[in-house]
């Protein structure tokens, strides 16, 4: 990229922007920052104005969260870089959804390498929308999540109690929902289990596969135990996951 990288800072925390301007200042001279906001409102009006390439958005913020501000816009017009302490559920939904964040305190080799995609995706015309799209549909905790496929030209957001089964094959999973459909997605079983988390109906029963206990249709009370799901199809269950299943499929 010839042009530099024009980009604002999003923290509410001073010493925090502080720090992160002293980085891209000394080991980023193709970066240039455009301004500063302290809050989600700030931050909007700045974007407005500016118009920069990329976004370095802190996530816990008072009153708003970093969030907030992507849902502003219908369609995101930067890359964003999350900034953020540790914060377990955010961290699995940002990177379920394929997005970039650095954790507090910022490490200048895990800034390289998010600047690094952001100016790849920005360079290649690859905009991150379809990522933001299935993060902001799952950082309320208070909804049920959803999972982002493809369908067609177009962006299918699934509900859990659409989805039956998901299956790994090989380095994809195959989501089977309610309705007969199937689509493929470029995660692994366990990107799944992390992001809907233990309160979901979703539940491992082996290494290799997710299925939905509501929508369990029999199963067997024996070794090895097999569940018969609404769709007809069978899976059976990992022995040492056996008690774990039939209490929630039973709940």
């Amino acid at each position: 990229m010839k042009s530099k990288l024009t980009a604002i800072l999003v923290d509410d925390e001073n010493s925090s922007r502080e720090v992160l301007k002293d980085l891209l200042e000394s080991f980023f001279t193709e970066v240039e920052l455009l301004g500063e906001a302290d809050n989600v409102d700030a931050a909007y009006e700045l974007v407005k104005a500016k118009q920069p390439q990329l976004v370095f958005l802190d996530i816990q913020m008072p009153k708003q969260s970093g969030f907030n501000l992507l849902k502003k816009f219908e369609e995101i017009p930067f890359e964003v870089i999350f900034v953020t302490s540790f914060d377990k559920y955010a961290i699995n939904a940002i990177k379920f959804s394929a997005l970039d964040y650095l954790l507090k305190p910022v490490e200048v080799k895990d800034l390289r390498e998010a600047i690094s995609k952001a100016k790849r995706r920005i360079e290649q015309k690859n905009k991150s929308s379809v990522q933001v799209i299935n993060l902001l549909s799952s950082i309320d905790e208070a909804k049920e999540r959803k999972v982002v496929v493809h369908e067609g030209d177009s962006v299918r957001l699934l509900k859990e109690i659409e989805i039956v089964s998901i299956e790994a094959d090989g380095r994809y999973c195959i989501i089977a929902t309610t309705a007969n459909e199937r689509f493929i997605t470029a995660k692994y079983v366990k990107d799944f289990e992390e992001y809907l988390g233990t309160s979901s109906e979703l539940v491992r029963i082996h290494k290799g596969c997710m299925i939905n206990s509501r929508h369990v249709k029999e199963y067997s009370k024996g070794d090895p135990c097999v569940i018969e799901m609404t769709n007809g199809k069978t899976y059976e269950v990992a022995r040492r996951k056996k008690v774990e299943i039939l209490e929630r499929v039973k709940r």
